[in-house]
């Protein structure tokens, strides 16, 4: 490989890290309340608080497309079981400890995420990460 092309690779953030959070529905509540409650609700609560304001770079819902869940599945596409995920970034994962440990945040995301959520599903994936596209 001619050092061209190697010096247009990127390397690996130090300025940022992400956390991926894999989540599933409380079996309690249809697709609807979960996907309304998540996205009018809870996205309200996590924004208000000030350690989110003071620690989060990103804070992102994806919202899984159940059309496309239902295609990949009839192409026997091997699918992880979830209902949807959250892509925090911050500055560093202390800042993000900081901010899921945080007495307030605590006392008013917890409460609230088991009204919706299956926390025994929920799966959350540290990531330091490259970007090869970012316009």
């Amino acid at each position: 490989m001619s050092s061209q092309t190697t010096d247009k690779l990127p390397g690996l953030r130090t300025d940022r890290v992400r956390m991926l959070v894999l989540m599933t529905k409380n079996p309690s509540v249809s697709r609807e309340e979960f996907e309304r409650h998540w996205f009018e609700k809870h996205s309200q609560l996590i924004l208000s608080q000030g350690i989110v304001k003071k620690n989060l770079l990103k804070y992102e819902q994806l919202h899984v497309n159940e059309n496309a869940r239902i295609l990949l599945q009839q192409l026997n596409v091997p699918l992880i079981d979830c209902d949807g995920a959250v892509i925090f970034e911050t500055e560093s994962y202390e800042k993000f400890f900081e901010t899921f440990n945080d007495p307030e945040f605590k006392a008013i995301i917890e409460p609230d995420e088991e009204h919706f959520l299956d926390p025994s599903k929920t799966r959350v994936i540290p990531l330091d990460f490259l970007a090869f596209i970012d316009k």
